[in-house]
């Protein structure tokens, strides 16, 4: 889990967060979910492959604003031999109100931007921690 601040560039005439932020807070909390499972997306990068977003769904819930902190829980929820799939709880980090909730599909891609499959390693490394959906 991470925690992000909302920076006053990141919000609207109104002090809100802006749809927009989610997207660049996401991606940090996938890359920190990488991190504390032991690999660094710049490895996977150093080996030519990145994992470009093929999707983004966000469904909000409750205003962030302002100076406000936001914890962001992050799950592997699906993987295979060319992407994966993340999911993400974004909450208050004083009440644990839900602020929102999110996911992204990823395509692992070579550097011409071709899609490609993830070298064996990763795909082992992932499938190791992919966690099941709650329901």
């Amino acid at each position: 889990m991470i925690r992000v601040r909302v920076r006053y560039a990141e919000t609207d005439q109104m002090g809100v967060a802006h749809h927009g932020s989610y997207a660049a807070w996401l991606e940090v909390a996938r890359v920190e979910w990488l991190r504390d499972h032991g690999r660094a997306y710049t490895d996977l990068e150093a080996q030519g492959i990145s994992l470009a977003v093929s999707a983004l769904r966000v469904s909000y819930r409750r205003a962030a604003r302002f100076d406000d902190v936001v914890r962001i829980g992050t799950r592997l929820v699906q993987t295979g031999s060319r992407g994966c799939r993340f999911a993400y709880r974004l909450e208050h980090d004083g009440d644990g109100a839900l602020v929102a909730s999110a996911e992204t599909h990823h395509v692992a891609t070579d550097r011409s931007g071709r899609a490609v499959r993830l070298p064996a390693a990763w795909n082992e490394f992932l499938r190791a921690h992919v966690e099941r959906e709650p329901g």
